[in-house]
């Protein structure tokens, strides 16, 4: 059944309490990127340019309503997920929910605005919907406050993506990558950071 929403009621939160143990210490939402931005700002304007609020969970308090402090990171990606859920509850109600990682770099304006079309259009029995780009799941992962409880059942270091796989009621988006690095590209180590900035370069090259 085709909804009505807009994307301005779609609120995505942005998981960047990483510890960065794998980065030498240096947080991954920290981590420079394109024109001067880190990898963090880039998320934000990202999610805004698609016409969404963004809600960044963070490990170290910082001022800024989009912003919101997970007091655990070290509890595992659960944790920051329920931390990310709860604001947006308190903050914004019930409406739907996107799930973006700080570390992949190469989610475009236009895959937000696909998968989260693709979750309007979705049938009453659907409640999350992921996209796979070439085959490989990826992010943005919207879902409603019908999958809530989903969230709040996970422990420790469990990601949504069991749930994503296992249960019924999920729907999937396949896209295409062409001429452009894979969105579901993870910056999870420091060698796999400069791949990321090779492959950055690349795309400012062939796109000029």
């Amino acid at each position: 059944m085709a909804r009505t929403g807009s994307t301005a009621d779609a609120v995505v939160i942005i998981l960047a309490a990483g510890l960065g143990r794998r980065m030498g210490g240096v947080s991954k939402k920290d981590l420079a990127w394109e024109d001067g931005s880190t990898l963090l700002d880039y998320a934000v304007r990202l999610i805004n340019e698609a016409g969404m609020a963004s809600l960044a969970v963070i490990h170290d308090p910082q001022p800024g309503t989009g912003m919101v402090f997970n007091p655990h990171p070290e509890h595992g990606l659960s944790s920051s997920l329920q931390v990310g859920l709860d604001a947006v509850r308190e903050r914004f109600g019930p409406v739907p929910v996107g799930v973006l990682l700080v570390d992949q770099p190469f989610v475009t304006v236009s895959d937000l605005r696909k998968v989260y079309d693709h979750f309007q259009d979705r049938s009453d029995v659907i409640h999350a919907i992921r996209p796979r780009y070439d085959g490989i799941p990826g992010h943005p992962v919207f879902f409603d406050a019908g999958w809530d409880d989903v969230v709040w059942k996970l422990d420790g270091d469990q990601g949504l993506g069991g749930a994503l796989l296992s249960r019924p009621d999920v729907a999937w988006i396949d896209l295409a990558v062409s001429f452009r690095p894979n969105p579901s590209f993870d910056v999870d180590t420091l060698n796999r950071y400069e791949e990321a900035l090779v492959l950055l370069k690349g795309e400012k090259i062939n796109g000029s």
